[in-house]
Formats: structure tokens, sequence, C-alpha cells
């Protein structure tokens, strides 16, 4: 069982407690800052890309320490909220890393070769295109509560792992949910 006053600290945190928030900054600083300095060197090495600091991988790092806190389930004893931290951490780390390379990737194409990229995911096809707008409302219709969520997570760049984590089902449960959502949509832009 999780530690009762890290547990008190998170409660705190989920709750809106800035000075919890920093208390847990300040508890979990080794690790955000190991983090970040391992990404850094990865953001160095990419050629035409404005350097991304160390302090913004640190920021990026608080905010899914934050995420982190707030989607932790207390009550669950497999995993200590130290290796889900890690996990969430280096999941929004090397998130931002491939936006930035898929946007100097894409700033460096031709536009008539973006227009067809990723068409083989219609997720990310869904999402990003210009009438993900109108389709949102009627995927929400389309697709469960627990797809929605899942479907809410995996956008934001979250890994399946960290997915089956944070709703306590496994990681085939989300493979499934997002093949089913992947068929749900490509039928809604099928019509």
């Amino acid at each position: 069982m999780i530690e009762e006053e890290l547990q008190e600290l998170l409660t705190a945190v989920s709750a809106g407690d800035e000075s919890a928030y920093a208390q847990l900054c300040e508890r979990y600083s080794p690790l955000i800052r190991s983090m970040s300095s391992r990404f850094a060197g990865s953001f160095s090495v990419l050629p035409d890309n404005p350097a991304i600091g160390e302090q913004d991988l640190e920021q990026e790092a608080r905010f899914a320490l934050f995420r982190a806190a707030q989607t932790f389930d207390c009550s669950q004893d497999s995993v200590q909220f130290g290796l889900y931290a890690k996990i969430c951490i280096r999941n929004a780390l090397v998130s931002l890393l491939r936006k930035h390379r898929r946007r100097r990737h894409t700033e460096n194409r031709p536009s008539a070769e973006a227009t067809h990229s990723r068409d083989s995911d219609p997720l990310i096809l869904a999402v990003e295109s210009d009438t993900s707008h109108r389709l949102s409302g009627r995927i929400t219709q389309v697709l469960s509560a627990y797809e929605n969520s899942i479907l809410e997570q995996y956008i934001s760049g979250r890994s399946v792992k960290c997915i089956s984590l944070s709703v306590g089902k496994s990681e085939k449960s989300v493979y499934n949910a997002l093949y089913r959502i992947r068929v749900k949509i490509k039928g809604l832009l099928e019509n």
C-alpha cells in the first residue's frame, strides 16, 4: 500500500493544493532533473530545430508529475507512485520529442505530400483533419464512455501502458478499445 504521507500529498494535489504540488515537485525533483537532462541530448541532435532547453523539459516533466498525481490510483498495490510518475514523465518527454520531430518533418515536406500523410491510421486522420471539429460530436456519441476515456488519453500522447494503469484495465483491453475506436471512426469517415 502507498505510504500515508505520500497518499495525503497526492490527495491534496488532486484537490488543487498548490503547496502540496510544490512539495511533490521537491520530493521528485531528482527524477525530474534526471529525466530532463537525459532527454535534453535528444533535442540537441535535431538539426534545424529551435533549441529546447532543459528548463522547458523540466517544466514538461513537472506537468507530467501533476497529471500522474491526479490519475494515480492510491488503492492499488501493483505499482508504486514513483514508478508510475517516472513512466508518465518519460511518456510526456517522448511525446514532446516526437511532436518536434514531426513538426520538423512536416515543415520540410511539400504541401501535397503533407495532405496524404498518415492516411493509414483513421484515428490520427480524424483527430488531425479539418473535419475533426465536426466529427468530434459524432465520435463522442458513437463511442462508449470507456472508449471516449481511452481516446482522450491516447490523443494526449499517453502510452498504452500508462493508459491501462490509469483506467485499471489490462493493456490488451486498451489495445482492443483502440481497435474498436479505429473501426468506428473509419466508419464515420466513410459515411
